[in-house]
Formats: structure tokens, C-alpha cells, sequence
């Protein structure tokens, strides 16, 4: 079963979803949650030679040096808002302003909105999934598969949204997602796990 408005209205005041900061009143849809796209862009670096395998995750990258994560401020020195042109076929790593948490009872799918898709732009490669006992910010995989520049704007942009499903049975205690040391991705703070060393 997939929670209407009403119900998402009803968990989100109960605190049973948890949602920080809170969320504003446009972002609400008749079963989904639009979210903002945060200040952090991590951009994949294209290294010649460079092969590399993610069976045990992505811990291999903390000793490389492929990626380039910048933060953008919330206004420039002339009190503009900053924005992150991905030119197409170009890929980068975002994440949603908001911190999601996902009760025991529940899981979540985050999915790219329409008004961008049409433009080419997709919001995950292969992993839309929220697990049950989830929290923090969502990485975004995003990809632009159109001809043209596409403008970002952290705060201003909605690109995603998020719904949410219940569970035939609550989840237990120790197997929710953060219970184990494998879940490296529950509050994280960078797009590819843990913060990278400088």
C-alpha cells in the first residue's frame, strides 16, 4: 500500500517519518514528496587506466583520488544564489537538503520528477530504494542524457521525490538498516560514504 497525502500528513506529524528541516508547503504531492537538492556536487573524474572493483564497496576509493566535490555557498560575493551547470552526458553525485528518516514500518523509493526528466536529466542509475531504519540525506546519481546545459540551483530545485510504502510486518530492532557495520551509507556525509581525506 502506498500512503495518499493524508497519511504522509499524518506520519510526518507524528514524527513517525522524520523529514529535517521541515518541509515547506509546496512540496507536498497527493502520494510523494517533492525534495530540494542540496550545496555538495561530486563529479567522477575520468582517470585513464584506472580499473576498479566495488565488491566490497566503495571503501577502495578512500585510497584514490577520483572524484571532485565541491560545495557551493548559499550566496556569491555579489548575493546570488550559485548554481552547478551539468553539461550533457556528464554525470555527478548530489544529495537532497533534506534528511529523511524511515520508520521500521515502512519503506521508501526516491524517483526524478517529470518536468526534468523531460529534459533528459535522471535523478538514481540503479538504487531507489529507502530501507526501513534509514536516515540521512539521499545521494542522487544523477545523469544528463539530453542535448542541453541544465542549471542546478541547491534549494530552488525539486528534482526528486520520495514514496513511501508499508510493510506487510515491522521490521525487527537488529535488522533494520544502520544495525549492522556494513550499512556505511546511513548518515552519511558525502556523496560516496564516509567523508573522503583530503
Amino acid at each position: 500500500m502506498i500512503l495518499s497525502h493524508a497519511d504522509l500528513k499524518r506520519a510526518v506529524d507524528a514524527k513517525e517519518i522524520g523529514f529535517s528541516p521541515t518541509l515547506e508547503d509546496d512540496q507536498w504531492g497527493e502520494a510523494s514528496i517533492n525534495l530540494r537538492l542540496n550545496f555538495q556536487f561530486t563529479k567522477l573524474r575520468d582517470v585513464q587506466g584506472l580499473t576498479i572493483s566495488l565488491a566490497a564497496g566503495l571503501g577502495v576509493l578512500g585510497s584514490t583520488k577520483i572524484w571532485d566535490s565541491i560545495v557551493l555557498p548559499e550566496k556569491d560575493e555579489h548575493g546570488n544564489q550559485p548554481r552547478y551547470i551539468l553539461g550533457p552526458g556528464k554525470f555527478i553525485l548530489a544529495q537532497t537538503y533534506e534528511t529523511v528518516t524511515i520508520p521500521n514500518n515502512l519503506i521508501a523509493r526516491v524517483e526524478g520528477r517529470s518536468t526534468y526528466a523531460r529534459l533528459g536529466l535522471s535523478m538514481h542509475q540503479t538504487a531507489p530504494w529507502l530501507q526501513p531504519g534509514w536516515s540521512g540525506q539521499i545521494i542522487l546519481e544523477i545523469m544528463n542524457n539530453g542535448p542541453l546545459e541544465i542549471s542546478l540551483t541547491p534549494i530552488k530545485d525539486r528534482p526528486c521525490q520520495v514514496t513511501f510504502f508499508q510493510l506487510s510486518s515491522v521490521v525487527p530492532p537488529d535488522a533494520l538498516y544502520g544495525s549492522r557495520p556494513t550499512d556505511v551509507y546511513q548518515n552519511q556525509e558525502h556523496p560516496l560514504g564516509k567523508r573522503p581525506r583530503s
